[in-house]
């Protein structure tokens, strides 16, 4: 696009994770094509940290509840003071809730709205009308939530297919120096959780939410330590299934085996450190760990629940199973665990193709959404019917 635009990114989350790092790596290939970006969050929540940090233009809201006033009157105000002429502002809601304060915030205003949505249920009627239909432009994280919001009724025009993302910048080993790092990072993690480093480690990184579905993990581990007794599970992570998880290993005796190691802050320490990585959601807009594992060349066994088929082919870059079936979970580890040149093969597929993940391909086609988004708005120039 030939013109500077200012862009509002709206994350009302209270932590860093999958969501808010994507649109971290959003606004870095933003600000690097020319584009004025504020980062529109909480105070002293982990994004409103690490936009400080990244020295990004950050604004801070409340963010009281979903619907909230108070933080839509004051990024009104806002953007009722920005200057006049050039492409109008575009608030850019990368969450369901900041949808809602943005639709009352730009009420009336000449402002180009853009929802991002991420997670693979259908929205309610409400909901989808207001949040979506009468966005100037949809994101989709995967084609399952594209199809998903097509359900329902959010115009088709409207809804583009924009996968999630690795900064390749962050990767913190250099050209070449894979596996120097994932020697030093197993060496270190067997010291921190006293466990052999020869011995094969499976793991995840995910929030211990529902649809995460870390019990199913917990249920397959079972099943493979009965035929690969010396292996191990590290689960890194945290959220309110946390000890329902822990729980359950004891209740299947596997807890010495089955480690649940927390909430990490450099997340590429645990996934250089595994064998094979496992995601066993059983809802998932994409999954965007997924392309994490393979930048760290991990073989990959998941679930194919929501978008993750957009991630991961089955026999090319990974297995993939059901969602909820902790027996063919469990098979498809084992088949791995018991083939050095397949896991292997996918391994290194998996390396390839996170090209195809980048963020700059991201912010290319995010733009292309945001044309979109103006010219839709062009041809109404009240966003509120």
């Amino acid at each position: 696009m030939d013109n500077r635009l200012t862009v509002f990114h709206l994350d009302d989350g209270k932590e860093l994770r999958g969501g808010q790092r994507q649109m971290m790596y959003l606004v870095k290939e933003l600000d690097r094509l020319g584009h004025d970006n504020t980062v529109v969050c909480r105070a002293g929540s982990p994004l409103h940290k690490a936009a400080l940090r990244k020295n990004f233009k950050v604004l801070n809201l409340p963010y009281h509840f979903e619907w909230d006033p108070v933080s839509a009157l004051r990024l009104r105000g806002v953007l009722k003071a920005l200057p006049a002429g050039g492409q109008p502002p575009i608030l850019h809601s990368h969450t369901g809730h900041t949808a809602a304060v943005s639709w009352l915030a730009s009420a009336g205003l000449d402002c180009v709205r853009v929802a991002h949505r991420r997670v693979d249920f259908i929205p309610g009627a409400f909901t989808a009308r207001f949040k979506y239909s009468k966005a100037h432009s949809v994101i989709a994280i995967s084609d399952a939530v594209k199809e998903i919001l097509l359900k329902a009724n959010v115009p088709e025009e409207k809804v583009a297919v924009v996968n999630s993302t690795i900064d390749l910048d962050d990767t913190p080993w250099p050209p070449g120096g894979l596996a120097a790092y994932r020697q030093a990072a197993r060496r270190e993690l067997a010291a921190e959780l006293n466990i052999p480093a020869d011995a094969f480690w499976a793991g995840s990184l995910i929030a211990l939410v529902p649809h995460k579905d870390p019990e199913n993990m917990v249920r397959a581990a079972a099943l493979v330590l009965k035929e690969q007794p010396h292996a191990y599970f590290l689960l890194a992570g945290e959220g309110p299934l946390a000890e329902k998880t822990a729980h359950l290993a004891r209740m299947l005796k596997i807890q010495d085996r089955f480690l649940m190691i927390g909430y990490r802050s450099e997340p590429y320490k645990v996934l250089a450190a595994l064998d094979l990585f496992v995601l066993s959601s059983c809802e998932e807009g994409m999954g965007s760990v997924l392309v994490e594992a393979m930048n760290a060349s991990l073989p990959i066994v998941a679930t194919t629940a929501g978008g993750i088929t957009d991630v991961v082919e089955d026999g090319a870059n990974g297995l993939t199973v059901p969602p909820r079936d902790h027996e063919a979970l469990a098979k498809a580890q084992l088949r791995l665990m018991n083939d050095a040149d397949l896991r292997g093969r996918l391994a290194a597929e998996a390396h390839r193709r996170r090209e195809d993940f980048s963020s700059p391909r991201m912010a290319a086609l995010t733009l292309k959404c945001y044309e979109t988004a103006i010219e839709n708005f062009k041809r109404n120039r009240h966003p509120v019917e």
